[in-house]
């Protein structure tokens, strides 16, 4: 068989996260197996295990790619950056979306791999949402409130995601208006716009 050139290859890899996402959002990371990820694929364990050694490797490649995204964040109004933490990490939240997440921190707590992939798209994300309150903030465009500096107004932004994310694991119903809501108060809690 000819050796794949490294587009194909980077498809095929894709496609197999693709098919394992698919399997996580239906049966959860725990409940699916590499079988399962291998018929919705539509390939072998061997063609999986060529680009993956195990269903860990397909989650540090999810987390790989989420990471990505944060890189990719940019807003120039605090407006737009609300827009956008909403819009990636809030909107049409469900149950699946949040049982992914509690299930890469669970892995993560034995997993060595996975909790450092975790930790950096944390700080990743963390950086990008202060570097653009600063540059909003040098530009006139905010102002800090409640004595907060950049750093924690990330933060503080950050831990209402995720504690939106954990209270969602328990609902089946869109709460993205609350979730909207709460976005809006935390941040307003920190940082707002000047008139």
């Amino acid at each position: 068989m000819p050796k794949l050139d490294e587009k194909t290859m980077l498809q095929r890899r894709q496609h197999i996260v693709d098919a394992a996402m698919r399997q996580f959002e239906k049966q959860g990371f725990g409940g699916a197996s590499v079988d399962d990820i291998c018929a919705e694929a539509g390939i072998s364990k061997g063609a999986l295990y060529t680009h993956f050694p195990s269903k860990e490797a397909i989650m540090l490649a999810l987390i790989g790619q989420r990471g990505d995204t944060y890189r990719a964040i940019n807003a120039s109004s605090l407006a737009e950056l609300e827009d956008v933490i909403f819009d990636l990490m809030l909107r049409g939240l469900s149950y699946v979306d949040s049982r992914l997440e509690m299930e890469a921190v669970t892995i993560g707590a034995s997993n060595d791999a996975v909790r450092a992939a975790l930790i950096a798209n944390t700080e990743l994300w963390g950086t990008r949402i202060r570097e653009i309150v600063e540059d909003l903030h040098g530009a006139g465009k905010v102002e800090l409130v409640n004595g907060a500096d950049p750093a924690e107004a990330a933060l503080l932004i950050h831990t209402y995601v995720l504690g939106r994310l954990s209270h969602q694991i328990y609902k089946t119903v869109n709460l993205d208006a609350e979730a909207r809501r709460g976005l809006a108060i935390t941040v307003a809690g920190v940082v707002r716009a000047k008139s």
